[in-house]
This record gives structure tokens, sequence and C-alpha cells, in this order.
């Protein structure tokens, strides 16, 4: 009588005969068995992150903020004048419908990247952060540490490490616009921002009132020149009054007091309307000159932007266990592979030995021929 055959498992039957197999739990307890290699992961990882922490200099962000206040006051197209929906419709939008371009937050973000002001900036005295006394300065150029001879270089850097440290943001609806500084001093940080905000309230002046400023000046020329043909066109007006008494009896000399007498008011026309047109000029270069209305000043922070120790600890054994588990996994799936195809695996080894064997022929010394 034949013996009862034992009875097994399908999924041991399976683990035992079917080794290529390699099923998730497999897979898990593998990587978990390679535990070295993840706490290896995460001890480079923390001493990563602590390099960086004593190799990379703190970073403080100071924050300043303005409303861009327009020119004028809005100004519709005939199209939106005679649409009051639509006029409505496209301020609920945030869209300035017929207003300056230059007058839009947008101008003032694409101003802080400008070359022009960044120069003015890196080329600005501040109290030097290096110093041990309260009144010393420097340039910025010079508080920024750029190695280099050539002082157009140096200016050169000191604008691409200003464009890099200073990010600026806006909304439409509102106006406001705000900016942030990064360097490695709380003080430097916020004097930089102050005087950002500065320049750019100086060079909006400057690039807005220029155009205003030559008509003026035109219109000053043009007001002279009206005066001098306005006292001459009086002039003869009064001479000939004067040796002329009884011009009405003769209609020749009647004909030219006529004359006289629209020259002399066609030149009072002039030179009122070209006065009026100068009055309203020194009103548009006051007016027309937006201010920026500062909301809030910068001020030195107290608490650094790099390094943020409480989440750097948490990024930090986050990304190495992240990476251990990746390289463990890794590790686990290589070995079933090498069990799956010894000979490709055999094949892979010795291919790499021999290319470690023809790097360090490569680096080795080789001796000096002796002449014979």
């Amino acid at each position: 009588m034949a013996a009862p055959r034992e009875r097994t498992e399908p999924s041991l039957l399976a683990e035992e005969y079917e080794p290529n197999r390699l099923t998730f739990s497999q897979w898990v307890a593998e990587a978990l068995l390679r535990w070295r290699i993840v706490m290896r992961a995460v001890l480079f990882a923390v001493g990563v992150a602590v390099l960086a922490v004593v190799l990379i200099p703190p970073v403080y962000r100071s924050r300043a903020s303005f409303v861009a206040n327009a020119a004028t006051a809005n100004k519709l197209p005939p199209l939106m004048s005679g649409n009051p929906a639509a006029a409505g419709l496209f301020s609920q939008l945030g869209v300035n419908a017929g207003a300056d371009p230059s007058e839009s937050p947008n101008f003032y973000i694409q101003l802080l990247d400008s070359r022009e002001l960044l120069t003015r900036l890196v080329q600005s005295r501040f109290v030097d952060p290096r110093g041990d006394s309260p009144s010393d300065s420097a340039m910025l150029v010079d508080i920024l540490r750029i190695r280099n001879k050539d002082p157009k270089r140096k200016v050169e850097i000191g604008v691409k490490m200003m464009d890099e440290s200073i990010r600026g943001s806006s909304d439409s609806r509102t106006n406001l616009v705000w900016f942030e500084v990064d360097t490695r001093w709380p003080e430097l940080s916020a004097a930089i921002a102050n005087r950002t905000t500065e320049l750019l309230t100086d060079f909006n002046k400057e690039q807005r009132l220029s155009r205003t400023r030559a008509k003026r000046l035109f219109l000053e020329e043009r007001v002279a020149l009206a005066k001098s043909a306005l006292n001459m066109a009086e002039a003869r007006l009064r001479e000939f009054n004067e040796q002329n008494r009884q011009w009405l009896s003769s209609p020749g000399l009647v004909s030219l007091e006529q004359q006289l007498q629209r020259d002399t008011e066609r030149a009072a026309g002039l030179y009122l309307e070209l006065q009026r047109q100068m009055e309203t000029t020194l009103l548009d270069e006051f007016n027309n000159a937006p201010l920026i209305t500062v909301v809030d000043s910068a001020v030195a922070p107290r608490k650094a932007q790099w390094p943020r120790y409480g989440s750097l600890l948490f990024s930090t054994l986050a990304s190495g266990l992240l990476l251990g588990l990746m390289l463990a996994g890794g590790a686990a799936i290589l070995g079933n592979w090498r069990v799956r195809n010894p000979e490709a695996a055999g094949r892979l080894s010795r291919s790499w030995r021999r290319v470690l064997q023809d790097t360090r022929s490569v680096f080795r010394r080789k001796p000096p021929v002796r002449e014979t």
C-alpha cells in the first residue's frame, strides 16, 4: 500500500522551485535585508547637508512693497467711453483700458531687471557689514567681494548677481508691486531693498519727465518768439497811428491800418495760445510724474532664509531614506537578475574588471626608458 503524499503550500513551492520569479514581497524583503545601504545613504545625505551648511553662507531675505500710482486719470478710447458696460467689465477683469502701459505694475517688474537700474544699484554706497564701525561705507560692487581687476567687469558681474538676488511680483488689480532681496547680511538686504525703491522713483521720474520737459523747452522758445512778434506788430500799429492822424480820410491808409490791426490781433492770438499751452505743459510736468507710494519699507530680518534647520533636517532624512530605498531595491533587482542570468552576469563582471584594469593602466606611471 503506497504511502500518502505530503501536502505543501503552492506559494512555498513557487518560491522554492521558481527562484526566477521576483514578487513584490520578496523585493521588499530583499530591500530590507540591505538596510546597511539605506543607512549609508542617510548618512551620506546628512553629510552633504552639513557641508552645505558649512560652505554656503546664510541668506537673509528682506521685502518691500509699493503702489504704482497712475500719472493721470484713466482715459478710455472712444469705443469704451461710449460703452460704460464694456468699460466696467474691463475694470472688473483688472484691465486698465486706455491707460499708459508704462504705468502698469508689470512695467516696474521689468524695470527691476533693467541693466540701467541694477548698474546704479551696484554703484551705490551702503554701510559696510564687514567692518566694525557703523560709519564705514563702500560700494555694493566692493561689498559683494567680486574678484576681478577690471572695474567694468566687476560691475557686470555685480549686475548679474543682483539680478539673481532680486525677485519681484505684482497684482494688476491693486497696482501693488512687491520684491524681495537676498544677501548674506540682514541689514544689507534691507538697505538694498530701500535703495531699489528710491532708484525706481528717480528713474521713473527721469524717463517720464523727459518728453514733457522737451515740450516745455520748445514752447518756451515759441512763446519768446511769439511775444517778440506781438511787440513788433504793436509797435508798427502804434507808429502808424502816430504818423497818420487823419488816416480815416484816405482809403489807402484805412486798408493799411486794417492790415496792421489784423497782424497785431493774429500775433496776440498766437501768443495767448502758446502761453496757454505753456501753462498746461508746466502742470503736466508736475502731474505726469507718477510717484511711488511705499506700502512697506524693508526692514532687517531677524531669521535667516537659509539655513532653516527644521526643514533642512526633515528634507535631508526624507531624501536619504528615499535614495537608500532606491539603491537597496535596485540591488535586490540586480541580485535577482544575476540568479536568473548567471552567464550574462559573469560576462558583465569580467567586462567591468577589464575596464577597471584598462583604466588603471592608463593612469599608471610608466618607468623611464634607459638609454644604452
